[in-house]
């Protein structure tokens, strides 16, 4: 079954060890998503913030997403935080190879975050060869209202038919499009209002209670 893995972008930044605490309670698997305001509209939190999480987190897994715009930036502090998979966003990248090149050299257990535009890139095939775990993007970059997409949903389930690969989604997932995909192939979803507008409902929905 599709696990679901809490994007903490989406907690209570206030109450950071708390937020912590729930997710490795109930999910045991801690999304980080790193935005700088450049790459994409948003912004999250630092590498201190990130470190801080990885530090106190007891997650069994424990992911991150960079979403800058200069990824070999933050290639030291990632280490640092020593994530099993650290998901690099590409699409405004000019040679994203050389960059995911860079990162497992050093020792990153690095992925590929691949969106819509990314379809159309001319190394998309090498980009998805590439790395183990992938992250498509369901919503996309562009979209203020983050509307869902149900052609990178497809994307990524045919993605997933390869058993070597784990694939995850990440956009708008909601708790209908999980029961309608739940038993697919695809690895994991990356959920962060979903889960943190409603933490009670959420354990309803998603937990095996333990």
């Amino acid at each position: 079954m599709m696990l679901i893995s809490p994007s903490i972008a989406s907690a209570d930044v206030l109450h950071i060890a708390d937020e912590v605490k729930f997710i490795d309670t109930y999910f045991d698997n801690i999304h980080i998503d790193i935005e700088d305001g450049v790459a994409v509209g948003g912004i999250s939190f630092g590498m201190k913030m990130a470190k801080g999480i990885c530090r106190i987190s007891s997650s069994r897994e424990k992911t991150m997403h960079l979403e800058v715009l200069n990824p070999l930036d933050y290639l030291d502090e990632v280490l640092a935080c020593n994530c099993d998979v650290t998901f690099i966003q590409v699409s405004h990248l000019k040679d994203p190879l050389a960059v995911i090149d860079q990162f497992r050299k050093a020792g990153v257990r690095t992925g590929v975050n691949l969106c819509d535009e990314d379809l159309l890139r001319p190394e998309l095939d090498e980009l998805i060869s590439v790395c183990d775990s992938i992250l498509v993007n369901t919503t996309a970059h562009w979209d203020a209202e983050q509307n869902y997409m149900p052609e990178m949903e497809e994307f990524a389930l045919k993605l997933a038919e390869n058993e070597k690969k784990r694939i995850w989604i990440d956009g708008c997932v909601t708790y209908e499009t999980y029961q309608r995909i739940k038993d697919s192939k695809l690895y994991c979803a990356v959920v962060g209002r979903g889960v943190f507008a409603d933490k009670q409902l959420a354990v309803e929905r998603y937990c095996r209670q333990k």
